[in-house]
């Protein structure tokens, strides 16, 4: 497997599926270009190959450089490789099945839509691609740093605003929990962690029991009580209407970049 670019979100990846024991460090080659990066790769033990080779003797190449980088790289390989070669799986956001098709009809594509919580194993990724085995063999490599769902392409942009968008509505609502904590007159590594773990609570509740959310509230809430004064607060605030906000002001920048993607 192969790495052509070296980021933070290819190494998360890469050293994800080490420590899951699925490739070895020595079955994962990476290309990357940036002189700093590679040093800091090579210092690290990881393998730095042209990116043409690399293609030519990865089963499968994690496409992980900025969207407008895309095209460039892509046409980079046109008439230089021959025989075998990788199927590639993009991780750019905004860039369709068709335009990698367009840019490079060389190769099979897969796309990924990832989240920065890969970086700490507990990503939620989405896979799409018009071949199922390969959707496939793509979403199980991506359980390696957290979960991984198929869907159609058509459902990307939909991802991208739940999940790939999502931690960054996490952290403002962890921040200003905090910041209302501090309000409240506690110290702000006090109310900091009194909210991260809150909301890591109340998610693993929700996963780990599988009840509906609202029923979890419910049960939070006793008749009068503090918490249901503070729920109707939120939602006479437009807590629920500024999150949904949120998730259409996401899909309708998709939609622009995707007229003009590079020059976004």
């Amino acid at each position: 497997i192969g790495f052509i670019g070296g980021g933070m979100m290819a190494m998360a990846i890469a050293d994800g599926l080490v420590q899951e024991g699925k490739y070895s460090k020595d079955q994962i080659l990476i290309s990357e270009t940036y002189p700093p990066r590679r040093d800091y790769l090579l210092e690290n033990g990881w393998e730095l190959v042209e990116s043409s080779k690399l293609v030519q003797e990865c089963e499968l190449a994690f496409l992980a450089v900025k969207p407008h980088h895309v095209p460039g790289v892509l046409e980079a390989f046109l008439n230089r490789i021959h025989g075998e070669r990788a199927t590639i799986v993009s991780v750019a956001a905004g860039v369709t099945l068709q335009a990698l098709h367009a840019y490079n009809k060389q190769f099979t594509y897969v796309r990924v839509m990832p989240n920065t919580p890969c970086l700490v194993g507990c990503g939620a990724s989405a896979v799409s691609s018009s071949y199922d085995e390969l959707a496939e063999k793509v979403r199980d490599i991506m359980f390696a740093v957290g979960i991984a769902v198929t869907v159609p392409e058509s459902q990307i942009d939909a991802v991208n605003c739940i999940s790939g968008s999502g931690p960054a509505y996490a952290y403002v609502f962890i921040e200003t929990l905090a910041d209302a904590g501090v309000m409240k007159g506690l110290s702000r590594e006090t109310a900091k962690a009194l909210a991260i773990q809150t909301v890591l609570g109340a998610a693993e509740m929700v996963k780990q029991t599988q009840v509906h959310p609202a029923q979890l509230r419910n049960n939070v809430e006793s008749p009068g009580g503090t918490t249901i004064a503070a729920v109707r607060a939120l939602e006479g605030t437009g807590f629920r209407d500024a999150v949904y906000s949120a998730v259409e002001a996401c899909h309708e920048r998709l939609k622009e970049m995707a007229k003009a993607p590079f020059l976004s």
